[in-house]
């Protein structure tokens, strides 16, 4: 119950102390058989972990745990789909209404959006740490949960190679820093044996296309995921010259870049282009069917999927580049 006068965000950081309290006084007098059995969420760290721990975030805040966190909320997809592969998802108690990867990520309480997380229903599930991003959740929200003693720790992974180390960042964080360097070692060798495929020479470098929406028609420009994605699959990104991140295309501009092969981003009601769009014949992609939905989800949340994504793409294009060639005459090259 909350006191006369006290406000609701007051009352749920009583509750939340006095669970905490609870916790700790349990441990102090039950036996440890006995207490994984009431609070069977209590997970031991994995060998090579060290508690109490002391770590840095994306934002430079040090973030103490005094033990591996047993209730953790995350406020991105992105950043449940770690905890997951982490071998952690047992210990979430709150997502994002969007986290859907895996399926067992839809049955958890809902803390609200990414650009919306509800303060008083996080408060209320009592974390240990709430796991966020710089670039989504909105800076005084995580403030607010911050200055109600809940650990924050921030994340902000530009590329693929900061999403593998956010991988074991979290490892560490949440008392899986072995499973952590595992998996993202194995995430490691996929890239890199799609790098080693494309990377030898004489190969023809298609123009690529990545969109987000196709109405308007609104591309993956320089210094995003997609562009990584493309020029790590042997392609070129044609939009990488266009200002801005995510630069706003005219159809002029279509016709002027002529890209050989174009992804989209599926996403509800950016599964396909209008024929306002494909019937200009002048755009190899549409002239040669060179056009792939790829799961929005996969290529824009950096995650683990991202690999996935990679070697989708990579896939694709070497199947258009198989389909470029074209056999010699019969006897070209022989003798007369």
């Amino acid at each position: 119950m909350v006191p006369r006068g006290a406000s609701k965000a007051g009352g749920y950081c009583l509750l939340h102390i006095a669970n905490v309290t609870l916790r700790r006084l349990a441990k102090a007098v039950l036996p440890g058989a006995l207490l994984l059995c009431v609070f069977p969420a209590l997970l031991p760290a994995s060998p090579g972990d060290r508690f109490p721990l002391a770590m840095k975030d994306d934002r430079g805040v040090t973030v103490r745990l005094a033990a591996p966190p047993r209730r953790i909320i995350s406020l991105a997809p992105s950043l449940t789909e770690i905890v997951y592969l982490l071998g952690r998802g047992t210990s979430l108690v709150g997502v994002t209404r969007y986290c859907n990867f895996p399926p067992a990520a839809k049955a958890l309480p809902k803390i609200g959006g990414v650009t919306d997380p509800d303060v008083e229903r996080v408060v209320s599930l009592a974390p240990d740490v709430v796991l966020c991003t710089t670039d989504g959740n909105p800076r005084e929200k995580v403030l607010a949960l911050e200055e109600m003693g809940i650990p924050c720790f921030a994340v902000d992974p530009q590329d693929l190679r900061s999403v593998f180390a956010t991988i074991e960042r979290l490892g560490v964080l949440l008392g899986a820093a072995g499973r952590g360097r595992e998996e993202a070692a194995g995430l490691r060798r996929r890239a890199q044996r799609v790098r080693a495929r494309t990377a030898s020479g004489g190969k023809e470098t298609p123009g690529v296309l990545f969109v987000v929406s196709t109405s308007p028609v609104i591309a993956a420009g320089r210094g995003t995921f997609m562009d990584e994605l493309v020029r790590l699959a042997g392609g070129r990104n044609a939009a990488a010259g266009f200002a801005g991140r995510y630069p706003r295309l005219s159809v002029e501009d279509l016709v002027s870049l002529r890209p050989d092969v174009i992804f989209i981003a599926g996403m509800t009601g950016v599964e396909r282009f209008g024929p306002e769009v494909t019937r200009w014949r002048e755009i190899p992609a549409f002239r040669d069917g060179a056009v792939h939905t790829l799961d929005g989800d996969i290529v824009t949340r950096p995650g683990p999927r991202l690999v996935t994504a990679l070697e989708e793409i990579a896939s694709f294009l070497a199947d258009w580049r198989a389909r470029r060639v074209r056999p010699e005459p019969a006897g070209a090259g022989g003798k007369r």
